[in-house]
């Protein structure tokens, strides 16, 4: 499966002001296929050779990613502009762009979190589908999290649960729970959720 990620507005950003984790891997820190640029996801539009899985990700430091303080309409500016050159390419008929971010914006939500597992989840975070097949004028009431887009990849293609699968927890981490952290030991990492049940994989947003 073809994948790449595109960096957009971070071209001309000096290292270490970027939202891309894949410079801190060494296993990716030098693969070109997650550096890409805004010009290159326009470029593989024109020239039909937008990748199977494409990542998105826009430049905090110049204020794209719609974070305090930046002008949340640059950022909607950026995303009209990337929704539209898609739109109008001959890979529309065969997409779906899923827009989602890292936080919620607040510390505060009305409605309690659903308790999928022992960590829960945090207050809710907007996401939206735009695809020739998604489901008009609709709101899903599905229970999803981060996964679900790793979830939505994994029941598109047929693949095993990625993110369980690759999850190796550090023998070395402490086995306490996660209050001794102010003592300075942690428990270990939360396991992964793209093989819950209780988690959906977005397929309930369209109409395939």
């Amino acid at each position: 499966m073809s994948w790449k990620v595109y960096n957009i507005g971070m071209d001309s950003v000096p290292f270490g002001n970027t939202d891309n984790v894949f410079f801190f891997w060494k296993r990716f820190a030098h693969d070109m296929r997650a550096h890409a640029s805004k010009q290159d996801f326009f470029t593989d539009l024109n020239q039909g050779t937008l990748p199977n899985v494409s990542w998105i990700i826009p430049s905090f430091a110049r204020g794209w990613d719609e974070h305090p303080p930046a002008d949340i309409s640059v950022g909607m500016g950026i995303v009209q502009e990337l929704v539209d050159g898609l739109r109008n390419s001959s890979s529309w008929a065969t997409s779906a762009y899923i827009h989602t971010y890292d936080e919620a914006g607040g510390y505060f939500d009305h409605v309690r979190p659903p308790q999928v597992d022992a960590f829960g989840l945090g207050i809710r975070v907007p996401t939206w589908v735009i695809s020739p097949f998604a489901k008009p004028a609709h709101l899903e009431p599905t229970v999803y999290e981060h996964t679900s887009t790793l979830k939505f990849i994994e029941a598109v293609y047929s693949l095993p649960t990625l993110a369980a699968a690759n999850h190796l927890f550090d023998s070395g981490t402490p086995s306490g729970g996660n209050y001794e952290a102010a003592t300075g030991s942690v428990g270990p990492p939360a396991p992964p959720r793209d093989a819950n049940p209780s988690i959906g994989n977005l397929m309930e947003c369209f109409a395939f």
